[in-house]
């Protein structure tokens, strides 16, 4: 069975014209051309780099190590207004020379792991693969972010819009986003592209926010003796009478929009009538307006499946009753965009102008949701080298043409932010 990969480049619309001007213009300068060799010159430190920042922990809501390493590092590398923000997102800034008002584009990469902070982070080397938990999700993603940086610095290349590097927190799990939440709190934002460089394949291009709503669905009532206490109402056969509509909900499949009850918990001895239950539910779409219908459709099913439960034993004292409540534990927007988009323009002509297949062109769930369901141009995308087993004590990245991430960001960036003496950019300043 063949495990080769499709390139999807031929399948979408034609780059548009000023895309491929701007692209070529880059190609054909000199001093583009000295900064895509630095990024190979300097592959061996960007992946001893990438080592060091593997072995500083940074667990969930636990990233002030890492984080006061990246002010240093972002210090040391020349940014401007280096600092760590409220919720502890390492932000530096590199202004552009254009007039005003000059294009924003951010670029990031995040801080947080899925892993506790007493985890073991040491890496080992066999050949040039590499092992240790979050080598590549997301040590590569800063490690490239630091290696973009130098490209810039150390050429002295002027961009005519500015460029925000930042290292944001709670990307994974049940941080929920908060980093990036945080950065776009302000509806009216001043940024006109957000890029977040989020594992190691270059040729993967997430251009799509899958959005997630998840809840915490808790049923507590009071409890007894599976035989002397029998007709009181039981949080688990509560829980249980949501079966027939979550087993049997019809979804959407265009725009895709899932839904799993992923852990169930209750209960404490077999003869016992339980006192509480609780099930954590995962929505997901690539369309905020099917996630809102899923959730309309699957919330009132909890309240429902209590006065079910209750009306079975015909339990009126509200001390007695079988309640729930529903806690929201995640809220992750969804949000597309067309491929004219500066983004999705940016990393195909990247791509085509490195010699690179486009593996990957689709939607998942990362930084790049908050800002795409702003209406901003965003996505996410590989850092460089292959890696595998993510979230995992295994993961495993192995380092071959590593350097291709860190120059294709880099592109990526010029192209839309423009280059003093090369070209303008194709990115636009957002309306407001």
């Amino acid at each position: 069975m063949s495990t080769e990969k499709k390139n999807l480049e031929p399948g979408l619309p034609p780059l548009l014209p000023e895309t491929k001007t701007v692209m070529d213009t880059l190609m054909a300068a000199d001093l583009i051309k000295k900064a895509l060799q630095l990024a190979v010159d300097q592959d061996d430190l960007c992946l001893q780099e990438q080592i060091a920042i593997t072995e500083t922990p940074s667990s969930p809501f636990g990233e002030e190590i890492r984080g006061k390493d990246f002010v240093e590092r972002f210090t040391k590398l020349g940014l401007l207004d280096v600092h760590m923000d409220e919720v502890g997102n390492v932000i530096g800034r590199r202004p552009g020379v254009g007039p005003e008002p000059r294009t924003k584009l951010i670029i990031s990469a995040h801080l947080d792991t899925v892993f506790a902070k007493d985890t073991n982070f040491k890496v080992r080397q066999e050949g040039n693969r590499f092992y240790a938990p979050s080598i590549g999700d997301d040590s590569r993603g800063l490690a490239g972010l630091l290696q973009v940086i130098r490209m810039f610095q150390e050429l002295k290349i002027q961009t005519l819009g500015d460029i925000i590097f930042v290292a944001t927190v709670g990307e994974e799990g049940e941080g929920d986003l908060r980093g990036v939440k945080h950065l776009f709190r302000d509806p009216n934002v001043d940024v006109d592209a957000f890029m977040s460089l989020d594992w190691c394949d270059p040729s993967e291009a997430i251009v799509g926010a899958t959005g997630s709503l998840r809840y915490r669905v808790s049923f507590d009532g009071p409890g007894g003796h599976s035989y002397l206490g029998f007709g009181q109402p039981s949080a688990i056969h509560a829980l249980m009478r949501t079966g027939k509509v979550l087993c049997d909900l019809e979804v959407p499949k265009d725009p895709k929009t899932t839904y799993t009850v992923g852990v169930v918990k209750g209960g404490t001895t077999v003869n016992s009538i339980a006192a509480h239950a609780s099930m954590d539910i995962d929505m997901r779409s690539t369309e905020n307006a099917s996630l809102l219908a899923l959730r309309d459709k699957i919330l009132p099913c909890f309240e429902k499946a209590c006065e079910e439960e209750n009306a079975h034993w015909g339990i009126t004292d509200e001390a007695n009753k079988v309640k729930v409540t529903v806690t929201p534990i995640g809220d992750r927007p969804a949000g597309q965009q067309p491929h004219e988009s500066p983004v999705c323009q940016a990393i195909r002509a990247g791509l085509l102008a490195l010699g690179l297949p486009l593996h990957m062109y689709a939607s998942t769930s990362g930084d790049h949701n908050v800002s795409l369901s702003m209406g901003i141009p965003s996505l996410a995308m590989g850092a460089g080298g292959r890696n595998w087993k993510m979230h995992t004590l295994d993961e495993v990245y192995e380092h071959v043409d590593a350097y291709q991430g860190p120059q294709l960001a880099f592109l990526m960036a010029c192209a839309m932010s423009g280059v003093d003496g090369v070209t303008k950019g194709f990115l636009k300043k957002r309306a407001r």
